[in-house]
């Protein structure tokens, strides 16, 4: 097993190397977008392509994997293709959400100039709005080939999380490992309360869509190995070397070697890559698990569905004052405590099937939500985050969803 320690020593490495200093949080964001006729026909993988490079500013740099270019990185922000050619924007960490926003707005508008050409439109939607998953072919990038073929054996919805759905996902900081750890029980004890909080998936294989959630559900059925809670979550030692253990010993689906990509099925990144990790083989090998909150060098919340601007707004602004107050989280830790990861599990199950009529952790979801609320807004400091949280408040207030009130 000396290989395996060697493998934990790096990767905790990492792991530590991404504290940042003590002071304000930033916070990153993420968000995927179908992209589809005026029709509603789903957009081919060339016009996806043909779109994102009609995006390409001066200084851009195109990201080619396997022959194809399949990204855009440019100063403030990454653009992806990911596995049925959803359009995915990476926005690097931002000190405020409204600065997170003015680059978010000012690409969306850009986008929306860049489609009208092409008889295109851009959807922020957590499930796609017009197909069925199997229907949607895969990108050309042998990742999502090798992945296609390996999550099918191992639950339901493989097909339909990688071509079906999109999300919102959040990054925050951390400053040490104990941040890390409390930061983290945080995310994964209030996930399913964000999950129905932004819940925007009105069509779930080309019909009406009824279910709460459906993205958790999706997520729910993919593959145990890399999906869920980390099932050490709440385990005394939890840290940095259980995070790393458990993801070096997990089957790794694929690896990279140079700009190689190789099917490995289940053998572990252990078995796979060499005694000495590289930077860019551990961050392979952290991209290749697909946790609720996901572990790089920063903490990625990862249950959102994909929303409309406004909507995005709230809820980093939800997240930032959350995250941005030890003692907000000390009072959510303190509120569950005594919660298991099976007891995460039973909640994100209550909320697929009951909605806003949930219980979870023995309370009804409403009044959770709520009480996340008043956490939040107790901890603003300026005008703006509380009015930026007003939209995503007034649903919760309702106790209603996007999917629920917003026509498509």
């Amino acid at each position: 097993m000396a290989n395996l320690s060697k493998q934990k020593e790096a990767m905790v490495g990492y792991f530590r190397a991404g504290c940042k200093p003590e002071g304000q949080l930033t916070v990153g964001l993420e968000v995927e977008h179908f992209l589809t006729h005026t029709d509603g026909a789903p957009a081919a993988f060339e016009e996806v392509q043909a779109a994102m490079l009609a995006l390409q500013q001066s200084g851009d740099v195109p990201l080619v994997q396997d022959g194809e270019t399949v990204g855009l990185r440019s100063s403030g922000y990454v653009l992806t293709l990911e596995p049925a050619a959803q359009l995915e924007i990476s926005i690097t960490p931002q000190k405020s959400v409204g600065a997170l926003m003015a680059v978010y707005e000012a690409f969306a508008a850009r986008l929306r100039r860049a489609l009208a050409p092409l008889g295109l439109r851009a959807w922020n939607l957590g499930y796609h709005p017009t197909r069925r998953a199997a229907a949607l072919p895969l990108i050309p990038k042998k990742r999502y080939e090798v992945m296609d073929r390996y999550l099918q054996k191992r639950g339901r919805h493989g097909t339909q999380m990688m071509r079906g759905t999109a999300s919102t996902q959040i990054s925050v900081d951390y400053f040490s490992e104990q941040d890390f750890v409390r930061k983290f029980r945080v995310a994964c004890l209030i996930a399913p309360l964000l999950a129905l909080l932004t819940d925007n998936a009105p069509v779930y294989e080309g019909e009406r869509n009824r279910t709460a959630s459906v993205r958790t559900m999706v997520w729910n059925d993919v593959d145990p190995d890399r999906c869920g809670i980390p099932p050490m979550l709440m385990d005394e030692d939890f840290g940095f070397a259980a995070y790393a253990d458990h993801v070096l010993q997990k089957p790794l689906i694929v690896a990279r070697h140079g700009p190689r990509t190789e099917g490995v099925g289940r053998k572990s990144a252990f078995e796979v890559y060499p005694s000495a990790l590289q930077k860019d083989e551990i961050e392979q090998i952290l991209s290749m698990f697909f946790f609720d909150v996901r572990l790089k060098n920063y903490i990625e919340i990862r249950v959102a569905d994909s929303m409309p601007a406004p909507f995005i707004a709230g809820y980093a602004e939800l997240i930032k004052a959350i995250f941005s107050s030890p003692a907000a989280q000390e009072s959510i830790l303190r509120h569950y405590a005594g919660a298991t990861v099976s007891a995460i599990e039973a909640a994100k199950l209550g909320i697929c099937c009951h909605g806003y009529q949930a219980q979870v952790y023995g309370r009804p979801v409403a009044d959770e939500i709520a009480w996340l609320m008043a956490q939040a807004k107790s901890r603003f400091s300026t005008p703006g985050a509380r009015c930026r949280l007003e939209p995503l408040a007034a649903l919760a207030a309702r106790k209603t969803t996007l999917r629920e009130e917003l026509p498509l």
